[in-house]
Formats: C-alpha cells, structure tokens, sequence
C-alpha cells in the first residue's frame, strides 16, 4: 500500500499528472506483454522469429535505430532486452511530455502545507 500511496503524491505534484501516468503506464505494460508474447512465442516449435515484429512494431521509432547495431543478429536475448528498454525509454518520454509543469507549492498555513498555525500577536 506504501508505493501506491507514493506513486499518488509523485503524480499529483504535476498539472496533468495522473493522465499523464495512464498514458505512460499504458504504453509500459504493452511493451512488458508484447516482450511476453515474444518471448514465449519464438520458443514455439516452428517458430521462425515474425514474432518480433510485433515487438518493433510498438516500439517504434526509436527500436528502428536498434536494427543497425550489429549486436541484435549475434544475441536474440540481448536484442529483446534491448527493445524492451527502448520501449520502456518511450514510456518515461511520454511521462515527461505528458505530465505537465509542476504545481506550484501551497502557500505556508494552508491546510496540507505541513507548517502548523503560530499564533501571531497583536499589536
């Protein structure tokens, strides 16, 4: 319950920011299944790899500049790892776009401040 609760006060310090979170979160938990999926669909018997454009499908564009490191034809394991943090990279761009500016603080003495109210005296 404790990171929910973090979570929440992270995103409600921005102006958009729990639009912002769906958006983002969203698209981190397509690109998590679609490695998923390819994951356990190029270990099918006969399978001969398509699968992974799936995968270069939803990454995109930034996975396209991927294809030109001569990493990904040795290791298809470090290529879906390497999509897969392409992809959760876009997310965190779409957080940063989506979210907003922050807001600006609450006044001292205003309830939720956390500065208690000190009586002030009279002249």
């Amino acid at each position: 319950m404790r990171p929910m609760r973090a979570v929440s006060r992270y995103v409600s310090r921005y102006d958009r920011g729990t639009f912002a979170l769906v958006i983002a979160g969203s698209y981190a938990l397509l690109v998590i299944a679609a490695t998923g999926y390819v994951e356990i669909s190029t270990r099918q018997p006969g399978s001969q790899g398509l699968e992974a454009l799936v995968l270069l499908a939803i990454t995109s564009p930034t996975s396209q500049l991927l294809i030109f490191l001569p990493v990904a034809s040795f290791n298809p394991t470090i290529s879906l790892l390497m999509y897969t943090v392409t992809g959760l990279f876009q997310a965190w761009i779409l957080w940063l776009i989506a979210r907003g500016r922050r807001k600006s603080t609450a006044p001292a003495g205003a309830p939720g401040s956390g500065m208690t109210d000190v009586p002030t005296r009279e002249p």
